[in-house]
């Protein structure tokens, strides 16, 4: 699909897509002319996402659910409902994330499950639910939202580190599973985003969620025969260790 001229508008389903980088992605994709469907966990902030974006002058409302990516049952359901609202489904945007900070003396069991199953599983699953849909696309394409921290440790890392490093796995062998389909598949890697994630303070140097969102937009307007496999974002302000 070449990107010369007008491009592929894609029908986009962006997890998490309710604040942060999700919500700044839906908002760039509505600009560059994609249909677009989220979710989010909270049916509050899906409610109040959507009175957002529906407030943009590209367009007048927005389709979503809520969907807890922890369950594969529901993630199958809410795939299926995006692509009958949009007539099918030619991105998946994996967002959803969560993190935690801790020692591994102090992170619990509980923790470690949590973010395994959101951060890890719920990719998964997501993207089984959404192959198949993918594979009649003209253009079919996953991005997963991942982090420097899929390279590089940190203290209190454990389990994030262990989760962002597993995604960059995934995200490898996937695109070698997917490209005899011509899906693409692509890490999109920042470093510290002022979004509160993980309980850490935003500061000025930080990046911004639209700055993560550009890069997907660019991402979709990419011709299949370039797959971006992994994109790392660094605040240009100031470095990180």
């Amino acid at each position: 699909m070449s990107t010369t001229g007008e491009y592929f508008k894609s029908r986009v389903l962006i997890t998490g897509g309710t604040a942060g980088i999700g919500l700044a992605t839906a908002k760039r994709l509505l600009l560059d002319g994609h249909q677009v469907f989220i979710c989010g966990r909270s049916a509050e902030k899906l409610a109040a996402a959507q009175t957002e974006l529906a407030g943009m002058d590209v367009a007048s409302s927005i389709e979503g659910t809520v969907c807890d990516v922890r369950d594969s049952d529901a993630v199958s359901r809410m795939v299926d409902q995006a692509a009958s609202v949009m007539g099918g489904l030619d991105a998946l945007v994996n967002n959803a994330g969560v993190g935690r900070i801790a020692d591994v003396e102090a992170m619990s069991v509980e923790y470690w499950r949590d973010m395994i199953d959101i951060n890890l599983n719920g990719v998964f699953y997501c993207c089984k639910a959404a192959i198949p849909y993918l594979k009649s696309s003209p253009k079919g394409n996953i991005i997963n939202i991942g982090s420097r921290a899929g390279r590089y440790a940190f203290p209190g890392g454990t389990a994030y580190n262990a989760t962002k490093f597993g995604l960059q796995g995934f995200s490898e062998a996937l695109f070698l599973d997917l490209s005899k389909y011509g899906i693409g598949v692509s890490l999109v890697a920042p470093g510290a985003v002022a979004t509160g994630f993980a309980g850490v303070e935003d500061e000025d140097w930080h990046l911004q969620p639209d700055d993560i969102a550009k890069v997907i937009g660019d991402l979709l307007r990419n011709d299949q025969r370039a797959n971006v496999n992994w994109i790392e974002i660094r605040p240009g302000l100031r470095d990180l260790r």
